[in-house]
């Protein structure tokens, strides 16, 4: 086995996590804040220390996998409930693979002398500037595939959302916006922003929670409540979420489209 450099091992690993959360966000529309996704990609460059352990057996290496994985999203972002989350390991996983598959090619049709792959670990002893331009070009290529699939972004689509509160059923058509990226600043839940006049009257003595929201023209805070459930039908799926909030609106979103803004987090 080569000799291997510790710094530069964590080093790269970092650059390349860091590479490959972007691809996840980009992939699930999701928000990344820079501070989370640099702590998570340390995480993940921490587990790139197992390269130097003995080849681990392929179970133990998969679960191992799965577990840093799942330890990496949850650092990332805010947890949005069970469903949202497998889905990010899942997307994380697959875009890993595609990493991992690229940088196989190299190793068969390039072979660069120094490539050493471990326990799902890369390690390059190579120049800083061609290691840069590899990472680069496999997350543009991923990023490529994604414009091509469709997958990149959620286009502003309508649907309908029925709100579930105290014995009482709201129903109301809504729009999936992708520039509703808000969430409530405690649980990291989505938001669902609807206009007041459609929303159940709070009890003074009800508990509420107020979301800060920033438009082109003005910023302030929206009073919200956790409904019970909440069922959104898009197309011919029918999504139902417990982990969120409604925001209402004292101002009415659009001229009778539609009542409320969907975050793309709930349907995706």
């Amino acid at each position: 086995m080569r000799t291997i450099y510790v710094d530069v091992l964590l080093g790269l690993n970092l650059f390349i996590n860091y590479f490959l959360l972007l691809a996840v966000s980009k992939f699930l529309s999701w928000e990344g804040k820079r501070g989370r996704l640099l702590l998570a990609s340390l995480a993940g460059a921490f587990y790139s220390l197992t390269i130097l352990l003995p080849e681990l057996p392929d179970l133990l290496s998969l679960l191992l996998k799965l577990l840093v994985s799942g330890v990496i999203i949850r650092i990332a972002w805010p947890f949005r409930g069970w469903l949202p989350f497998f889905k990010a390991v899942a997307v994380f996983y697959l875009i890993n693979f595609a990493f991992a598959g690229f940088m196989l090619a190299i190793w068969y049709f390039i072979a660069p002398e120094g490539l050493t792959i471990r326990n799902s670990v890369v390690y390059f002893s190579v120049s800083p500037v061609l290691f840069l331009f590899l990472t680069v070009l496999s997350y543009l290529t991923i990023r490529l595939l994604q414009r091509i699939t469709g997958k990149n972004r959620l286009q502003q689509t309508q649907c309908q959302v029925t709100i579930f509160y105290k014995g009482q059923k709201i129903t109301c058509d809504a729009c999936v916006d992708t520039g509703n990226r808000l969430e409530e600043p405690f649980s990291g839940y989505p938001v669902i922003v609807i206009e007041k006049e459609k929303c159940p009257t709070l009890p003074q003595e009800e508990p509420c929670r107020f979301i800060p929201f920033r438009a082109v023209h003005t910023e302030g805070l929206l009073k919200a409540f956790r409904p019970e459930r909440v069922v959104i039908r898009y197309g011919n799926k029918e999504t139902q979420c417990k982990n969120v909030y409604i925001a209402m609106s004292e101002t009415p979103l659009s001229a009778g489209n539609f009542s409320a803004l969907i975050n793309p987090d709930l349907i995706l």
